[in-house]
């Protein structure tokens, strides 16, 4: 049985490689419309194949395109993690989205049929053959070939609880330990808890600042109910895995994830302080937390785990097939 190994230098600076570590490909993917009480009880079971169609809703002009499941993968992965991501990594990733996929399908509220919309805060990204042509260039052909063949090698396994496709959430880096779904949307899963990520660390993107000016903080805290302006900061207490569970900010208390969403924060493992005219916020992780984090994924893969042990870590309880 392998072991989760400490974190070494040769292998945090190859991980530099993996595109998924900047800001722009970072994900948040699956928000609350998904997850409901009934998360775990679905009767529907995926059956994808290569001749399967996905109905993609575009979030901004909200046409609806069809594609094929394969192509729409292979989308998915140039959004989310990009091609340079260990191959294994990127098979975790593209079970992830298909089972994601099959998931969203029992719970579609959107129109005209559409199965799933390009919003990677509400579902997933995904990224058109003509954007991947204009990001990649020259290598667009090779990545393409990289990705279709993990693509081909798993292209029909699903992940799941009771019979049933997960809610197979997943985002960037974690603050060390993945989050408890309850923590984060307020309702236990079983199979969406916390675990060990320690290797996130190596990130050169964990860490990162945000400075918002005095009249900002105190415009927009007052816009969300603070009436305090004499005592900015009060008190804070904590999830299990030291993400921010509430915090009182004038004389209010929110929730970790509210004041993420209000400042623009990376995740919700942050400390807030003030110095002299300006809030600093310090800030641990890149996303909601919960499920897979992409940065593990790929540390996993480079270290010799198997994509079925990558997700088996990251969605415990669960099974492939």
């Amino acid at each position: 049985m392998k072991s989760y190994t400490m974190i070494s230098f040769f292998l945090s600076l190859s991980l530099i490689l993996c595109p998924l570590l900047s800001v722009e490909n970072a994900t948040d993917a699956i928000s609350n419309d998904l997850f409901g009480e009934n998360a775990t009880g679905f009767s529907q079971i995926a059956s994808g194949n290569d001749n399967s169609v996905v109905k993609l809703m575009s979030a901004d002009s909200k046409n609806i395109t069809e594609v094929s499941l394969k192509d729409y993968l292979i989308g998915v992965i140039f959004a989310e993690t990009g091609p340079l991501c260990h191959e294994e990594a990127i098979k975790a990733q593209i079970i992830a989205a298909h089972t994601l996929l099959e998931y969203t399908k029992t719970k579609s509220t959107l129109p005209d049929g559409a199965d799933i919309s390009d919003n990677s805060n509400a579902h997933q990204g995904y990224m058109t053959i003509q954007e991947q042509k204009e990001k990649w260039g020259d290598k667009h052909s090779e990545y393409t070939d990289k990705i279709g063949k993990c693509v081909d090698e798993v292209l029909n396994r699903i992940i799941y609880y009771n019979n049933s496709p997960i809610i197979a959430a997943y985002f960037a880096i974690s603050n060390g330990r993945t989050e408890n779904a309850s923590d984060v949307w307020g309702s236990e899963v079983p199979y969406l808890v916390s675990v060990n990520s320690d290797y996130d660390k190596s990130s050169p993107d964990f860490s990162s600042e945000s400075v918002i000016d005095r009249e900002s903080f105190l415009k927009t805290i007052s816009e969300n109910g603070g009436t305090d302006s004499y005592q900015l900061i009060g008190e804070t207490t904590y999830t299990d895995t030291g993400s921010v569970k509430t915090v009182t900010l004038c004389g209010k208390e929110f929730k970790g994830t509210e004041v993420r969403k209000m400042f623009s924060l990376k995740s919700s493992t942050f400390t807030v302080e003030e110095k002299d005219d300006e809030i600093v916020f310090k800030v641990n992780g890149y996303g909601h937390g919960v499920g897979m984090s992409q940065f593990g994924a790929d540390y996993m893969a480079r270290q010799g785990f198997s994509y079925k042990e990558i997700l088996e870590h990251y969605y415990p309880n669960t099974e492939i097939r």
